[in-house]
């Protein structure tokens, strides 16, 4: 009478283990080794599944089942990995024990068809390397012709060295007009370039400035003074 419930209890483990199929999860033959600190990570309501990965370079769930007996649960799969980015994936077991894995977007919006898990490994899709440095660039001759500073001197050299050049072969009427406009140019300036503010008298511009004020001042007083009177 007693035996019976010991040999079923030490027994159940054993049958519900073989009865579970693990779930496998590989990455793609091109990705190398990934790092020991790399988990997959199974998250629903309340409960939380987490596995380390393996030296084959791929995760192994053992023992998945629904937490309902009558209805299925549904996961979502991470991987956590200091060197890759990997897809989130959404995975349903139903309360028979089968398992289906299918794409999950931003907000936990289902993409793609639904993939039925048997007994084989289901490959994990690596979205994309981390970066952790940048790197440094190169130096690039035409970064330099980029430069607003660069540019004008550039131009003003070419006019230095240009003009010479273009006065050489230029018509020889169209030249000597153009040396009488320079010229003309040059003496219009030279004489009436004179500065007026060279016979400016400072002195005699305030002493004005300062008689015309105190007038302006005692004019004022002489007014004030008569409409008191009045």
């Amino acid at each position: 009478m007693y035996l019976l419930p010991l040999l079923l209890a030490a027994f159940l483990p054993t049958a519900i283990a073989t009865n579970t199929t693990p779930l496998i999860l590989t990455t793609a033959p091109n990705i190398p080794a990934l790092p020991p600190s790399t988990t997959a990570i199974l998250t629903t309501l309340g409960h939380t599944i987490k596995t380390p990965i393996t030296r084959s370079n791929s995760f192994v769930f053992r023992n998945l089942t629904s937490l309902s007996p009558t209805s299925s649960t549904s996961y979502l799969l991470d991987i956590a990995c200091r060197d890759y980015d990997f897809a989130s994936y959404g995975l349903e077991i139903k309360s028979d024990g089968s398992k289906e894995i299918f794409r999950v977007g931003r907000g936990g919006i289902e993409q793609g068809e639904r993939i039925a898990i048997g007994e084989g490994p289901v490959e994990l899709r690596v979205l994309k390397a981390r970066e952790f440095y940048e790197v440094r660039g190169g130096f690039n001759p035409l970064d330099l012709l980029k430069n607003p500073m660069i540019l004008i001197a550039v131009v003003g050299l070419a006019f230095v060295f240009g003009m010479p050049y273009l006065l050489d072969n230029m018509d020889p009427e169209m030249k000597k007009e153009f040396e009488e406009q320079q010229k003309k140019g040059i003496i219009g300036s030279g004489a009436s370039g004179a500065n007026p503010l060279q016979n400016f008298d400072m002195a005699a511009w305030m002493a004005g400035k300062t008689a015309g004020g105190g007038s302006q001042a005692q004019d004022e007083g002489t007014s004030a003074k008569a409409r008191k009177r009045a």
